[in-house]
């Protein structure tokens, strides 16, 4: 009997485990791009180069607008960087299945990979870099999107170059209005 009960009592305890996750990520629940992206939002952050260890200040103004139609969700991203160097880019995510997607965008070398990943979202894609000398390069990012509460989603991207990591992004997304 007592191995019964120690038994129960695991079994109980292993149940539990997935609502003190989320317990414990503040039940902001499943990040799902066309619910939270759709509308105003106002990210703020930094890129930190691992190379010379700089730290670039950005914050981006987005509107996303969402077409059932086609699946289509168009991000428009308004760049704002410490230096005063300004940037737009607008992306285009096309639902492929549940959870799924395709992210193109005008710097991106081919298509990026969106995958939902539990309460997180995952892009993989390799972009077009311009330096203020006029040459390029191409690097790949890693992002992940996590969402924190229901107005918020923290965005953290490793870039690399070959194989060598040459910085890292930390961006903190909020819908419009929020603090």
């Amino acid at each position: 009997m007592k191995f019964v009960r120690n038994f129960l009592v695991l079994l109980l305890c292993v149940a539990a485990l997935p609502a003190a996750a989320a317990s414990a990520s503040g039940g902001a629940g499943k990040l799902v791009l066309e619910d939270f992206f759709r509308g105003r939002l106002v990210a703020t952050g930094e890129f930190r180069s691992t190379i010379d260890g700089s730290v670039r200040g950005m914050k981006v103004e987005m509107r996303g607008r969402w077409d059932p139609r086609t699946k289509t969700l168009e991000l428009v991203e308004d760049f704002v960087f410490s230096d005063g160097e300004k940037d737009r880019k607008t992306w285009r995510f096309t639902r492929t299945g549940e959870g799924r997607y395709v992210g193109a965008r005008e710097d991106v070398v081919g298509t990026a990979e969106v995958v939902q990943d539990g309460d997180a979202v995952r892009l993989t894609y390799r972009a077009v870099v311009r330096t203020k000398g006029g040459s390029s390069f191409t690097v790949s990012f890693d992002d992940l999107l996590v969402r924190t509460d229901a107005r918020t989603v923290r965005n953290t991207a490793r870039v690399k170059w070959l194989f060598f990591t040459v910085g890292d992004v930390d961006l903190t997304i909020r819908r419009a209005g929020a603090r």
